[in-house]
């Protein structure tokens, strides 16, 4: 019999067998988790004023050509913008948005696994050890940085290595390290949460402030035209804190014992180090049913040593950097005024408390863990939520 007629059924099967099989997915060995944010926002002047803008991509171990243009790297975070004020705690897989306010973002990644009950979903996989880190400008357009023009691909604002641990969580972030120079740097961050022994009745946040040296004293203690003139944290302020719930005039009241509770400090630092974390119940309002905590905001006030919020006066009358507040969730048209110049609605009815449809609940309301960061006169808040179960229909 002629070879070919006998090897023919053979072929004809295994092209079968292999249409059919299932798709084995890469999994890398001994990886660690990562999360990108761009927070530059350079303060044009007439010293910086032809810089480039700091619309990013973020290049791991990278493959430079002769000039020292990149060819190629091992993981591309391209078109990263400035980052969002709330960084949600799982990304939008539906998504289809070319700019990214955050790596991963909504690019299609080996994600991290669930740690330790922590959905770790918007952290990357990637290999541990030791990277080669690079942050490039780029256009402002849709083109992928590695099919732009040699010519396009930008200037190196940051260029630095890194050492990976296997396991463990990073949150790095692109910084302006001096006010006066705008030179932007590189902060990673080894978080700890996975590692804490949090109670999930217990909703737990942290504080940082990173805003660049001499940011303080050097910034305008005001913006023209707007009313920003109690936006800035001097390097050191205690925190207290306040659970409200909308009154029927639909202005925010503390809950009965929630109204200005001490919990802390914010202190100015870049160094890498976790601060540490405050908590206060999932299910403070006596009123819920321990499912839902019905709609809420927090409120967070920062005051200089010293002033605290029974003598702190009216605070649109008070000297810059003697007080600051955020709030998030459902804080009502009176969220707006003036002495609440940070308003981040998170959870759109509870804030740092995730609500969700789980299991037969539609909502069920979750603990999770919560660092708010205060940069250059802005404040973000990134939330991490635990495991919960899918909803039944």
């Amino acid at each position: 019999m002629n070879n070919k007629y006998f090897l023919l059924p053979l072929l004809l099967a295994a092209l079968f067998f292999s249409s059919c099989r299932k798709t084995d997915y890469v999994v890398l060995d001994n990886p660690a988790y990562l999360r990108v944010f761009n927070c530059l926002e350079f303060t044009t002047n007439l010293d910086n004023k032809d810089a480039p803008q700091p619309f990013l991509t973020f290049l791991i171990d990278p493959v430079m050509d002769d000039a020292g243009v990149p060819v190629s790297a091992a993981i591309t975070g391209d078109f990263l913008e400035r980052r969002s004020d709330w960084a949600r705690p799982y990304p939008d897989a539906a998504s289809n948005v070319l700019w990214q306010k955050e790596y991963p973002g909504t690019k299609r990644v080996l994600a991290a696994p669930i740690v330790n009950g922590y959905d770790l979903s918007s952290w990357a996989q990637v290999p541990s050890g030791k990277h080669h880190i690079v942050f490039r400008t780029r256009p402002l357009n849709n083109t992928p940085y590695f099919e732009l023009d040699k010519m396009e691909r930008g200037v190196t604002l940051i260029d630095t290595t890194i050492d990976l641990s296997a396991g463990e969580v990073y949150t790095m972030h692109a910084l302006i390290k001096e006010y006066t120079s705008q030179q932007p740097f590189m902060y990673l961050r080894k978080e700890t949460f996975p590692k804490q022994p949090f109670a999930d009745s217990m909703v737990y946040v942290n504080f940082y402030n990173l805003s660049a040296a001499n940011f303080y004293t050097k910034a305008p203690d005001a913006v023209p035209n707007e009313d920003l003139s109690n936006t800035k944290l001097s390097d050191t302020m205690n925190v207290y804190y306040s659970l409200n719930k909308l009154a029927a005039n639909g202005a925010p009241v503390a809950l009965p014992g929630y109204k200005g509770i001490p919990v802390g400090q914010i202190i100015y630092s870049l160094e890498p180090k976790v601060t540490p974390y405050y908590s206060f119940p999932l299910f403070a309002d006596t009123s819920s049913n321990k499912i839902f905590t019905g709609n809420m905001s927090q409120q967070f006030g920062f005051y200089a040593p010293g002033f605290t919020p029974e003598n702190l006066g009216y605070p649109a009358f008070i000297p810059v950097g003697v007080y600051a507040a955020v709030i998030m969730g459902d804080y009502g048209e009176s969220g707006r005024n003036a002495y609440l110049p940070f308003r981040i609605k998170c959870d759109l009815r509870t804030g740092l408390v995730v609500s969700i449809h789980s299991g037969t609940n539609n909502p069920r309301s979750f603990a999770t863990v919560n660092t708010v960061e205060y940069i250059n006169r802005r404040m973000y808040v990134t939330t991490i939520q635990r495991k919960f179960a899918p909803p039944v229909y």
